[in-house]
């Protein structure tokens, strides 16, 4: 049991963005891109917007094997990092794979993407949503970089629900899209955890209603805490965690790469990003993400957990029914949530394989 403990610890800490580790030597070269103003969907604007990503293999003079991946709530440009290189998911011999810090990024420790915080305009920011955060990403590529269209975007939860929103918003940009482990829309559960992050946020000694000089970690660390217990299986935490010393081994490794490395304010501005996206508010649909959904161009494979506790199997379902031609492989797993990234090493295999293949297979028509 510990050897396997190890093992998946080991995993889960390596593939899922380890800070210490991703940010080694060794990681693709750290890029700063300016997007110029982004215009927000509320009719604010927010002025020279840099966007932080790396990449990974080389683009082809046509431009024609770019793939977008992008990461989920309070991660960074790592969190596909075990995803990526030759003879993987997203082939670097293939593909040019470009992984973006999302627009409002929370995490400090290194430069990344405006936000609240690096804006300087603390709680002056105008709030944003998911689809400003597509707007910004969709600008990096095809502005910042001359690329007019991707062959893929795949998305980790936020990500997910991001890949099925630009696939909506720009239904002529992907071949194809991959959610992981999230899609659209999320119910009553986002409400949920996301108020109680809110809360505690917004309640801790030293948040000072936001305009803080010194970064609170402890309440970003703890705001976040009350979603953890979701990221697994009740079963994972009861096979796995066992003792005090493995939680507290567990809980550094979380530390480290996730839960104390955030800007509070940054964090209280993501969360209400997500609280409040919804597709079916997409400019052109009148409230109605079913037709959003049936508008989607773009090849879809969503990979789903049954025991997710975040996106429900039974919803992404719901919208596979809708997606023309859409599918899904689901990956049975006490992971839940977190075969995204590493804590099930079979499962990621799996996931690995799963979208190397659908990768290559022929691109239907984008004509309707």
């Amino acid at each position: 049991m510990k050897r396997l403990l190890s093992a998946a610890l080991t995993a889960m800490l390596s593939l899922s963005g380890g800070h210490v580790i991703a940010h080694g030597p060794d990681a693709p070269k750290h890029q700063i891109a300016n997007i110029g103003d982004l215009l927000l969907e509320s009719g604010s604007v927010v002025r020279t917007v840099r966007i932080s990503y790396v990449t990974h293999g080389k683009l082809t003079a046509a431009k024609d094997n770019a793939v977008l991946l992008l990461h989920g709530y309070g991660a960074n440009h790592h969190g596909f990092d075990g995803l990526i290189g030759p003879g993987k998911a997203f082939d670097t011999d293939r593909y040019f794979v470009i992984v973006p810090d999302a627009f409002g990024n929370s995490q400090i420790g290194f430069e990344h993407s405006t936000s609240p915080t690096t804006s300087g305009l603390g709680m002056g920011f105008p709030q944003y949503n998911g689809r400003d955060m597509v707007a910004a990403q969709y600008k990096l590529v095809t502005q910042a970089l001359g690329i007019p269209r991707v062959a893929a975007i795949a998305g980790i939860s936020m990500g997910a629900d991001h890949s099925v929103q630009m696939a909506v918003s720009y239904p002529d940009f992907a071949d194809r899209i991959v959610p992981i482990v999230g899609g659209a829309y999320w119910g009553t559960q986002k409400l949920f955890w996301s108020s109680q992050i809110q809360a505690v946020l917004q309640t801790c000694e030293g948040w000072l209603g936001g305009q803080y000089k010194d970064n609170p970690r402890t309440c970003a660390a703890n705001a976040l805490a009350t979603m953890i217990p979701y990221f697994y299986s009740r079963e994972w935490w009861q096979q796995n965690i066992v003792t005090p010393e493995i939680f507290a081994q567990w809980r550094k490794g979380w530390g480290d790469f996730y839960l104390d490395i955030q800007d509070a304010r940054d964090l209280l501005y993501l969360t209400r990003a997500l609280a409040t996206s919804d597709l079916a508010k997409t400019p052109g649909f009148d409230g109605n993400a079913p037709a959003a959904l049936k508008s989607i161009r773009a090849r879809t494979l969503f990979v789903v957990s049954p025991h997710d506790q975040f996106f429900l199997p039974t919803q992404i379902e719901e919208q596979r029914r809708i997606i023309p031609d859409a599918r899904i492989v689901s990956i049975d797993s006490p992971a839940g949530h977190l075969i995204c990234c590493g804590a099930d090493a079979q499962a990621y295999w799996i996931m690995d394989k799963t979208i190397h293949a659908f990768l290559r297979e022929p691109v239907r028509s984008a004509s309707r």
